[in-house]
């Protein structure tokens, strides 16, 4: 009479036997799963900083326009000043404004 084989103890005794190559394969998915998630971030990190560099360099140029346009508008103010201030010049009021077309 042939005895049967209780196949859940013959595997619990070879997980025992080798459990220095099972604890290795485990450390093996584990170190494998943890590059997954660090690359994983990396990449989202990396994405998220070169959509902020995008973002800096477009508020750079609005700056320097900003930046132009004061300068723009602070010359004008200063010709202004010393038109009225050396020369005595002012704007004129509304109502002594003549208005010329040409034909």
């Amino acid at each position: 009479m042939e005895s049967r084989i209780n196949l859940a103890r013959e595997v619990g005794r070879d997980l025992w036997r080798y459990k220095w190559l099972l604890l290795l394969a485990v450390a093996t998915v584990v170190s494998a799963m943890t590059v997954i998630v660090v690359t994983h971030g990396t990449r989202q990190l990396t994405s998220e900083y070169n959509e902020l560099m995008a973002e800096q360099d477009k508020l750079d140029i609005e700056w320097r326009n900003l930046l132009l346009e004061q300068n723009t508008l602070m010359e004008h103010s200063r010709v202004e000043a010393l038109a009225r201030d050396k020369l005595g010049m002012y704007r004129p009021n509304p109502g002594k404004e003549k208005l010329v077309m040409e034909p």
